[in-house]
């Protein structure tokens, strides 16, 4: 089962998967864009909070984080429409149920209650083709998130969005920039 939980009532649980699960790579276990976000929890049958995912409404912040990333001030987001950012979706490793796609399940089913335009989070290069089967699409240069340790790491957060609203919105860099090969192992998912 997900819900919506409160981020001030459940902040240690947070922190605590989150250090469980990006175990190199996340700087900070909370960022400045909790507070403001909705944040939501994958129980098992015990009650036991097993697994996060975080919200941000372009309605109700300034400001998204892939706004924020300083190494990605050229990506142009769409004006039309509610713009959900869905980011730091993590679940406790060895569960069954395939959590981090029922996360992802509950999290479009969330955006189309809200009526939003537009989905936007960040991936990594070996699961891109995952999202493009799902609809995403790139829409900018692959860049080293402020949040994540890419630079040293070496690996690069890809910008993707999700159209409700179909238009023909590619720009011609984010569609034909080569991404760069890299073959250590990634932890960015939502």
């Amino acid at each position: 089962m997900i819900q919506e939980i409160s981020f001030h009532e459940h902040r240690d649980t947070i922190a605590r998967i989150r250090r469980e699960v990006f175990t190199t790579g996340l700087l900070h276990e909370i960022d400045e864009f909790d507070e403001h976000a909705h944040h939501f929890a994958l129980f098992n049958p015990a009650r036991e909070i097993t697994g996060v995912i975080r919200v941000l409404r372009s309605d109700e912040v300034p400001k998204l984080e892939l706004q924020s990333e300083s190494d990605a001030t050229d990506l142009v987001f769409p004006q039309d429409g509610l713009i959900i950012e869905v980011s730091r979706g993590c679940a406790l490793k060895n569960l069954t149920g395939m959590p981090m796609i029922q996360l992802a399940m509950a999290m479009q089913k969330y955006a189309k209650e809200q009526k939003a335009a537009h989905v936007v989070t960040k991936t990594g290069r070996k699961l891109l083709p995952l999202y493009q089967s799902m609809g995403f699409r790139v829409f900018g240069r692959p860049f080293y998130s402020d949040w994540f340790d890419d630079r040293r790491t070496g690996l690069m957060s890809i910008p993707i969005i999700y159209d409700f609203v179909k238009t023909a919105r590619v720009s011609s860099t984010a569609a034909t920039q080569p991404l760069q090969k890299d073959e250590e192992e990634e932890v960015l998912v939502w």
